[in-house]
């Protein structure tokens, strides 16, 4: 998926495979299930299939997207996903907190912070002035460009106006 992938006027920021795990893994299991098939063994098929399923079962489901929605920021992450209405947000910014990279919000006042997120404890535990927010280093492309790309959604009611409604 690129950077910003429109789908039907949707705006989606997709998660990058982490490929430098995963092709030396699924070559090994690969060798190992052809060489149980040249040793008779049927279980040589199921290892040989094992990759594929496990490449298509993480890249459609468990791949986490940020989505710009004309409600606000969704955040789709199996088994969770969370919305974040624009009209809350009072500022963004990307920040380090760990050794994570995080596209960060603020809050109006009076906004309880979000649960069940992992930036947002995160951000709280590295003392940083912000109330949740996404892994960027997660995403596929450049954080600054996705923090243009948010902001100036979140700026504009013209822009956000083009946007599909959200759906969870």
């Amino acid at each position: 998926m690129s950077v910003i992938a429109p789908k039907g006027g949707r705006v989606v920021f997709g998660a990058r495979r982490p490929a430098a795990l995963v092709v030396p893994l699924a070559a090994v299991t690969e060798a190992a299930g052809v060489l149980f098939i040249l040793n008779g063994a049927t279980i040589g098929w199921f290892v040989c299939a094992a990759p594929a399923v496990a490449l298509l079962a993480t890249g459609l489901i468990l791949r986490p997207t940020l989505e710009l929605t004309r409600d606000g920021l969704l955040q789709r992450q199996y088994p969770f996903t969370s919305l974040t209405r624009w009209e809350v947000i009072e500022a963004m910014g990307i920040t380090r907190a760990g050794n994570r990279m995080v596209l960060a919000y603020r809050l109006a006042p009076g906004i309880p912070p979000p649960r069940r997120q992992p930036a947002a404890a995160l951000l709280r535990a590295a003392q940083r002035p912000f109330d949740g927010g996404y892994f960027v280093d997660a995403l596929a492309g450049d954080p600054e460009q996705i923090l243009a790309t948010v902001e100036a959604y979140r700026a504009s009611d013209d822009l956000r106006a083009t946007l599909p409604p959200a759906r969870r």
